[in-house]
């Protein structure tokens, strides 16, 4: 075997891939994930719509928080198999606090690092909230008055004016 050949031996197109994908870092991830939940307990405990923080990763109804995470990549962050969590109000605070330790120990690295997320993806709806008046909301004068103008409008239509 040439020299040359020898060379050719030692080449492997193969692996630009792994040379071109960006090596996990388990503590950029970590920070990353850490912040988010910071902003999330900051963003439960304001009484006021804050700005900035990020898109919220929970939604709470009838004392139930829907907790969502995601992970850097904006893959969700499968947690016990699922990506949504619920967990009673009451707790949430303390749920978040735990899980900045377990991130902060390592016991997420492997979900912040795998290729793809199983888990069941649940999507949470804001409950509606009940219109003023009900209904449309418009009172009976209104109502009327509307149902004349359209009344006004089909004769005019009628009469070709």
């Amino acid at each position: 075997m040439s020299i040359l050949e020898k060379l050719h031996a030692l080449i492997d197109p193969k692996l630009k891939d792994t040379f071109d994908k960006k090596a996990f870092d388990p503590s950029k991830d970590r920070a990353w994930v850490v912040g988010r939940l910071e902003s999330t307990k900051t963003q439960y405990g304001a009484t006021e719509t804050t700005r900035g923080g990020g898109a919220k990763w929970w939604k709470l109804a009838n004392g139930v928080v829907a907790f969502s995470p995601v992970r850097k990549d904006g893959a969700p962050l499968v947690v016990n198999g699922q990506t949504t969590l619920f967990i009673p109000s009451e707790h949430f605070v303390t749920f978040v606090d735990h899980m900045i330790e377990a991130v902060n120990a390592g016991e997420f690295d492997k979900e912040l690092s795998s290729e793809t997320t199983s888990g069941q993806t649940v999507k949470i709806r804001s409950p509606r909230t009940a219109s003023a008046g009900g209904g449309k909301g418009w009172s009976p004068e209104r109502t009327e008055k509307f149902r004349a103008t359209i009344e006004a409008r089909k004769a005019a239509k009628a009469t070709g004016a």
